[in-house]
């Protein structure tokens, strides 16, 4: 449980009195003063933080063209919201993305969760979004497929918009009951894009499925890769043509996602990595384990048997030199988690976040300054 923070006493109000006007300005100064020393550690500590590169004029033929440039000065990135252009960037950026219904209420079960992001990769920039942005991703840089992220479930747009915002900024995305065990830098230096299969008993044993399922809960990989504009580009066929309506695992999850990497070209598929389980999903859902034993129990085909003897021979998940993170599994849109106690983004976290700020040009990182500041001063 989180305490309530405990804000300084509150000062006695001052009147613009010519006796009391120097204090009072004085008493400004400094907090100006605060929110400028603020904004420059903030900046300075993200390294990566990216910025608008508005060295043209926004036309209506460049207004969808999205451009960065790192702080540091380094090679401008250039593609486009619709059309994916040629990268100057090899590796993927060092973005942690995590996304809630609100920047005011989060589980506090989460807290650790979202905290061991920044403990295992603590020179990343760490950019946080909410259904808000999420819906203002579609209506600013991906307006093809807004009719689509006003008509689905707020589940279903955090899906779309993962996809959107990867292929806008790039990083790392990852759900925020996901726990990070080891630092990401290396993965991120050798790869373009990685995705990873979840526990076969999940796809297998609960959905009939005969291969195991390519989990969207934490994905990464460099800005403007074309993969994430297949994937929506077949959300959006599939919303048209009334499918998966009311189902997001399938319209917009899991399925969507092994759907479009099964049908990419050998070229295309090429540069997307899929790590086993192991990697990121050592664990399976426990809350699930009912329907897990009732299949194991009434089934004998080949790839059920696969599914429950794993199951039986890792009863506590299979973690090993590979694992980087564990995905807790709360499924807080399927089910009732229990989630009581709430707190807000700064109650998470008490190094300077980043809040994203989208116009038609792009998303800049904005610094999150929560209440836990102004009480500060």
């Amino acid at each position: 449980m989180v305490k309530p923070h405990k804000s300084r006493p509150r000062l006695s109000s001052v009147s613009w009195t010519s006796a009391s006007r120097p204090q009072s300005l004085f008493i400004m100064l400094m907090l100006l003063s605060g929110v400028g020393l603020f904004m420059l550690l903030t900046t300075s500590r993200v390294g990566s933080f990216l910025e608008v590169d508005q060295s043209q004029p926004a036309t209506p033929a460049t207004a969808s063209r999205v451009f960065f440039r790192s702080a540091e000065g380094g090679a401008t990135l250039g593609y486009d919201a619709n059309t994916s252009v040629e990268l100057s960037e090899t590796s993927i950026p060092r973005i942690i993305h995590q996304s809630w219904k609100s920047a005011d209420k989060i589980p506090t079960r989460f807290f650790p969760w979202m905290r061991s992001w920044l403990e295992f990769n603590p020179t990343w920039t760490y950019l946080f979004w909410t259904d808000e942005d999420n819906l203002e991703l579609f209506e600013r840089l991906y307006p093809k497929y807004l009719h689509v992220a006003k008509s689905v479930q707020k589940v279903a747009l955090a899906d779309m918009a993962r996809y959107a915002l990867l292929h806008s900024v790039g990083g790392l995305y990852i759900d925020a009951d996901f726990e990070c065990l080891k630092p990401f830098e290396e993965l991120h230096r050798d790869n373009r894009l990685f995705l990873s299969t979840e526990p076969l008993a999940h796809s297998v044993l609960l959905e009939g499925a005969t291969s195991a399922a390519l989990c969207n809960a934490l994905m990464a990989s460099v800005a403007g890769h074309p993969f994430w504009l297949h994937v929506l580009d077949n959300i959006k066929d599939k919303f048209d043509r009334g499918e998966g309506i009311g189902d997001p695992v399938s319209l917009t999850g899991p399925r969507i996602v092994k759907e479009t990497y099964l049908a990419s070209t050998p070229e295309d598929a090429a540069e997307v990595v899929v790590f086993p389980p192991e990697y990121f999903y050592p664990d399976m859902a426990h809350w699930n384990s009912e329907p897990f034993d009732a299949a194991c129990r009434s089934r004998d085909d080949e790839v059920a048997k696969e599914a429950c003897e794993w199951m039986r021979k890792f009863p506590n998940g299979e973690y090993t030199d590979n694992t980087h993170a564990v995905h807790h599994w709360q499924c807080t849109w399927c089910r009732d988690a229990k989630l009581t106690e709430y707190g807000s983004l700064d109650d998470v976290f008490s190094s300077p976040v980043m809040r994203p700020n989208i116009s038609s040009t792009g998303v800049t990182l904005t610094p999150y300054i929560g209440a836990h500041f102004w009480h500060f001063w």
